[in-house]
């Protein structure tokens, strides 16, 4: 489990740097409070961002989120990364997005 949690650290940061110094498209979302916001406003001071796109019925998705929730604090602690995981689940799914976020 540990090789593979370290293996997917190693995949997510090598994917990243790829994406260095890209913009990302000007895109208008909304929260689980139903507040809008713009990919725009994402900001971290210049460390990294992770987006993690997901769906509740996307079993590797939340396979995915789980393990990332296991080594985040490492990951904010070495490296001051900001993960920020985009629901693509409908409107009549929000009853079953909240749980996984607040979990």
């Amino acid at each position: 489990m540990k090789k593979l949690l370290i293996f997917t650290a190693f995949l997510s940061f090598s994917l990243l740097s790829f994406s260095q110094n890209r913009t990302l498209p000007k895109v208008d979302l909304k929260t689980l409070d139903n507040n809008t916001f713009n990919t725009s406003d994402f900001d971290n001071d210049g460390k990294p961002i992770v987006i993690s796109f997901w769906a509740t019925w996307c079993k590797p998705c939340i396979k995915e989120l789980n393990n990332i929730a296991e080594v985040y604090e490492d990951w904010q602690d070495e490296t001051g990364v900001k993960v920020i995981a985009i629901s693509i689940d409908d409107a009549r799914n929000m009853s079953k997005v909240k749980p996984k976020v607040n979990a």
